[in-house]
């Protein structure tokens, strides 16, 4: 692509952002500190802690590289917002067939006026199940067992789901350290808490690590649960005694809580919890036959403990669970009583849907949050499936109901008859993306890679070696060529901005071509290795989880101090427009083993991948050159 603009007149600038100057740096500086005050009051309260750091890095640290551009339309981003580094969005265009298919529902016009509620339709309850079966995911074994619930967003769902398991001031639900920072507030709305479980070496959860965490922390809640289980208890049968459950009986007094509490001192949560019940339903009769759907007697009447696990497959660090590690992990679910809530939310992107193994082989307390927003590129339109066991299906579904969960019937039929184009069809689109277009998911891993480790790294197949340093090369030039159209030149360090006299790019002078050149082949030969590491090398997703531990353990990129992952954050999003998922929105606080990792995702286009890695290279290196003025 040619780049030229009207204007004869261009600026020479060493910085590859207009941030990168003295008075934008001591903004950031203030920005940051102001970000640490206020962050300790929040720091430990989560339902108010990830609203707080999500208004910090999409209001606050929005972008300052943003050139002049020289027209009407006022400063141009250098990197868009959009398709970042942090993004989640699938990049292939939505399913052609449901695209087809929802104009047609939405040009009938057909049940705009009615209401409808938090029901699959009976259409999309047939197709997904075909398709599933079709595909030949393992999950197909269980359709006879489980039931389809629609949401908005796989993020509703869980959240219905929170509200239907987290039933006791207290109650965990547990995460892999590396998660998913917008799963982590529900549990603590619902009344709950989380807490997270390491990783083992290839990046999936460490299992007796697992069993460790759910064993430590049963024996804490119980034990503060205990000097003070007469009052809770008592609190609990007010409750269903108000609700009708006791039946039309007086309410329950202090010495019937102290009945139902005796003498639990050595049996722990799971039998306390079993003995409490068998005691209040042989003081209160009603209780043997009470079946409500939200907050039964057997949910309500027992200690706080780990009621949760959120096993995303495959996980943020790009590991798909074997079938040995989902047999280990059902064992150790079913051990403590632990529901499952199983997020495959990214099947089928750079995997194949027979692989996708379910912990419903293993474990039947098992719920499934099947994705659509990332194979089928339909994030916008919020849809998301959960497969539920039949028995539990319709607590969740009246969950629902009190929110904003339902899901517009045009949407669920279309779906439906896109899905029923045939296995065959959407396996093909699904690969696609994946593995057989130019720039497939599995070639921006080795992009990817190649930018954080350099060219040399050992993790690049031999045969992609070649294209990704042409690739590199052709995007470095685009975007050089793109900031020359802008009115800016880079030049190198040490000179002081000056005029250049250019009307092409190509008219520019034997020296500054010959730098910019250099530039690319450093960029290329280093990467980002001097600030980032790879931790976990996915095998399947569009993530990459790298680990800054050089820059944390340096305290700071030359003048900007850096003491904790979003404060690079800060650096990468406000000086050079470039957006990551820092540690701090991936899990709780203080809850990690040490590393201090960052998530980069690889589903943007080559483009911007190339624009954003090479601008982070170029900004980091030039901020290492300054001057100290903390």
């Amino acid at each position: 692509m040619t780049y030229t603009c009207q204007q004869k007149l261009r600026v020479a600038r060493a910085g590859i952002s207009p941030a990168l100057e003295r008075d934008t740096i001591a903004e950031l500086g203030r920005l940051l500190a102001e970000f640490e005050t206020q962050y300790a009051g929040v720091a430990e309260d989560e339902p108010s802690r990830f609203p707080f750091l999500c208004r910090w890095a999409y209001q606050v640290l929005t972008s300052r590289n943003q050139e002049s551009g020289g027209g009407s339309e006022g400063p141009v981003d250098c990197i868009p917002g959009e398709r970042n580094l942090d993004t989640g969005d699938a990049s292939a265009a939505p399913l052609p067939s449901f695209v087809h298919h929802l104009s047609v529902e939405v040009g009938r016009g057909k049940d705009f006026q009615r209401y409808f509620g938090p029901e699959c339709t009976e259409e999309l309850d047939t197709a997904v199940r075909e398709l599933v079966a079709g595909l030949g995911f393992p999950l197909a074994r269980h359709l006879d067992q489980v039931e389809p619930v629609v949401g908005v967003g796989t993020i509703s769902l869980y959240d219905a789901l929170c509200r239907t398991r987290v039933t006791v001031p207290g109650d965990v639900v547990l995460h892999p350290e590396v998660s998913y920072g917008f799963f982590l507030p529900q549990p603590y709305r619902a009344g709950g808490t989380v807490a997270t479980v390491p990783l083992g070496e290839d990046g999936a959860v460490d299992i007796d690590a697992l069993d460790r965490v759910v064993t430590e922390r049963n024996a804490a809640l119980y034990a503060e649960w205990l000097p003070q289980r007469s009052v809770l208890v008592r609190g609990t049968l007010r409750d269903l005694h108000s609700r009708g459950l006791l039946g039309d009986v007086a309410a329950p007094c202090p010495e019937d809580a102290e009945e139902i509490t005796r003498g639990l001192e050595e049996l722990g949560p799971l039998r306390a919890a079993r003995t409490m019940l068998k005691r209040a339903a042989s003081r209160w009769p009603a209780l043997r036959n009470a079946q409500p759907l939200h907050r039964g007697p057997a949910l309500v009447l027992r200690p706080p403990r780990v009621v949760c696990y959120l096993h995303i497959n495959p996980t943020v660090t790009g590991r798909m669970a074997t079938p040995e590690h989902l047999r280990r992990l059902g064992e150790v679910l079913g051990r403590h009583q632990v529901a499952a809530i199983e997020d495959m939310s990214y099947h089928s992107i750079r995997s194949m849907p027979e692989d996708c193994g379910t912990l419903l082989d293993h474990h039947p307390d098992t719920f499934v949050l099947f994705g659509l927003s990332k194979p089928f590129a339909l994030a916008n339109l919020r849809i998301g499936l959960l497969w539920s066991p039949r028995t539990q299906a319709e607590s969740v579904r009246r969950v629902l109901e009190s929110t904003i969960g339902f899901v517009y019937t045009g949407f669920q039929n279309a779906l439906a008859r896109a899905m029923r184009t045939g296995a065959e069809e959407i396996r093909a689109y699904l690969a696609e993306e994946s593995w057989h277009q130019e720039n497939s998911y599995e070639f921006r891993r080795h992009l990817m890679v190649a930018m954080v480790e350099g060219i040399g790294s050992a993790r690049i197949p031999d045969a992609q070696r070649g294209r990704v340093r042409s690739v590199v090369l052709d995007e470095v030039d685009r975007l050089l060529r793109w900031k020359f159209a802008q009115g800016v030149v880079l030049c190198p360090p040490g000179l002081r901005e000056h005029p250049v006299d250019a009307s092409h790019y190509d008219e520019l002078d034997a020296r500054t071509r010959e730098f910019h050149r250099e530039l690319a082949e450093r960029f290329l030969d280093e990467g980002l290795s001097r600030w980032f590491a790879v931790e976990y090398e996915p095998e399947c997703g569009f993530f990459l989880v790298v680990h800054c531990d050089a820059v944390l353990d340096r305290g700071g990129i030359g003048p900007v101090a850096v003491e904790r992952t979003f404060h690079l954050f800060g650096v990468l999003s406000y000086l050079l427009g470039v957006r990551v998922v820092p540690e701090e929105m991936m899990a709780p606080p203080g809850k990690g083993i040490g590393r201090h990792r960052i998530r980069l995702s690889f589903s943007p286009p080559v483009e911007n991948l190339v624009r954003c890695m090479f601008t982070c290279h170029q900004g980091l290196t030039w901020l290492e050159e300054q001057p100290s003025f903390r």
